[in-house]
């Protein structure tokens, strides 16, 4: 690890105030006090940074035209669909992670740090006044999550992201808009009360929904339960959320073989892992089925529950080790799995849905080689990809967790002869690279990447990145597999 340096010498904003409801518990002013200056810290905050530029510029003033929005304290999204909300709480989290821990650079964005605060303050608020739980009609709803795209069915992500950022800026917001963001958490934390997860498979081993692993939507529905449980401890609804927070961290991980107990730790957290888990999402070589397909993309989602372990070493507590115990059989897919180009394999034929054979060349996920001079990390997707070539921040971001983040039964990416800290400088210069080609700080050109909000997600994973950096130097993680 290279130097420390202190973070009273970057600016670093004033301890938040008090709270406004005791249930809620600000991040304490010296949970970072110290800023690593190692390789792969600095390439993540310059990939913030570069992030930080796009969003307060081009971003702000253009993409979303929120400066021409001076009538009312509260921004319009347009709309409560995904597209709407999404990507702004999304682009938050980064802009709030710079702020709040002195990364934010006024000099590389040309925007002064006052002048950012004041955009991610009202962009927080904002999304935070416009949920349903404080404005009638607004985005969200009270009800448990149905089927992909129906109401409410993804709005747990978009809620965690708003309320880590609301989180991170706690001394920065106004009595009333921390009482929104406090709002917009429990609610849909709430919803998850009692809720039995779905699955892609059931014990029994019949795939339920072909083509579609439950995975990732488990994870994200994790996140807004790890933030609640975080930020409010002394809720008297967080034991029902621990519980269910739980559950689903297990569920989105879930193998064939986790239902014999003997896949790691036979108790889990307080649970026999064959009384949490009722099915399986994964197959037992670390493997997803989305979209019809095997879908490395959709590989990456234990990072997303790793979140979790960002959100409780912010808060000061020890990380479940629920969290964390799925990820090391799909970080080894990604970096050692060997595929043949020619039929699917075989465990495939269980899901309907995957006919498409494995196309060449062969090889591992995690390719090791270069298209070009801005592609020095390719990534091989056995059966295709319908989000095209160009992203790389969530391998990033895997790959940073999988270095950063510890474990209880061996580090995260043990026995991989390359693992986190090969792979994560590899991805994270990649990125870096595609950032070089645009004056503004954006990821992204044409046909990369098709997703909607794909330039606030690198605004997102890189918060989290570089927070994951800060609270590992600062010995911030724990993991426990006690009750909770």
């Amino acid at each position: 690890m290279g130097a420390v340096v202190s973070l009273a010498f970057l600016g670093a904003q004033a301890a938040p105030a008090a709270a406004s409801d005791n249930s809620v518990v600000p991040i304490g002013s010296t949970i970072v006090t110290t800023v690593p200056t190692d390789d792969l810290t600095l390439q993540l905050k310059h990939i913030l940074t570069n992030t930080n530029t796009y969003g307060v510029t081009t971003w702000w003033n253009t993409t979303k035209n929120f400066d021409a929005q001076s009538g009312d304290p509260y921004l319009s999204f347009g709309g409560t669909d995904e597209p709407s909300i999404r990507p702004s709480a999304a682009e938050a989290v980064g802009l709030a992670t710079a702020l709040r821990f002195g990364a934010y650079d006024p000099v590389a964005t040309g925007v002064p740090t006052a002048t950012a605060t004041a955009q991610v303050v009202r962009l927080v608020s904002s999304l935070a006044f416009r949920h349903h739980s404080n404005s009638t009609g607004g985005w969200g709803v009270s009800y448990a999550p149905g089927t992909p795209g129906s109401a409410g069915w993804q709005t747990a992500l978009w809620a965690s992201a708003a309320g880590t950022a609301g989180w991170l800026m706690w001394g920065s917001l106004s009595a009333t808009d921390r009482a929104y963001v406090q709002h917009m958490v429990e609610s849909e934390a709430n919803r998850f009360i009692n809720w039995t997860p779905p699955y892609y498979r059931n014990a029994a081993g019949t795939v339920l929904i072909p083509g579609d692993t439950k995975a990732e939507e488990l994870a994200w529905d994790a996140n807004i339960l790890q933030l609640a449980t975080a930020m409010m401890p002394n809720h008297a609804n967080y034991a029902a959320w621990m519980d269910e927070r739980l559950k689903l961290s297990l569920a989105a991980v879930a193998r064939p073989d986790d239902r014999s107990a003997t896949n790691g730790a036979k108790v889990i957290n307080g649970k026999r892992l064959d009384v949490w888990v009722t099915g399986s999402n994964a197959f037992d070589d670390g493997t997803v089925v989305n979209h019809g397909i095997v879908h490395p993309e959709y590989q990456t989602f234990p990072a997303v529950i790793a979140f979790g372990a960002i959100d409780q070493a912010l808060a000061g507590k020890q990380t479940p080790y629920a969290d964390l115990r799925g990820f090391p059989a799909f970080y080894k897919s990604l970096v050692t799995q060997i595929w043949t180009p020619g039929p699917k394999p075989s465990q495939y034929n269980v899901d309907s849905s995957v006919t498409h054979k494995v196309d060449g060349p062969g090889g591992p996920t995690y390719a090791g080689t270069a298209t070009g001079a801005t592609d020095t990390a390719d990534i091989y997707y056995p059966m295709g990809n319908d989000w095209g070539p160009g992203n790389r921040a969530n391998f990033m971001f895997m790959d940073v967790v999988a270095t950063t983040i510890p474990s209880m039964y061996g580090a995260l990416d043990a026995g991989l002869t390359q693992g986190g800290s090969y792979w994560a400088p590899i991805h994270a210069e990649k990125v870096l690279n595609q950032q070089a080609r645009f004056a503004d700080g954006h990821t992204y050109a044409p046909g990369e990447n098709t997703y909607d909000g794909r330039e606030e997600m690198v605004a997102q994973y890189a918060g989290y990145a570089y927070l994951s950096r800060l609270l590992k130097a600062n010995g911030r993680f724990s993991v426990t597999n006690g009750t909770l």
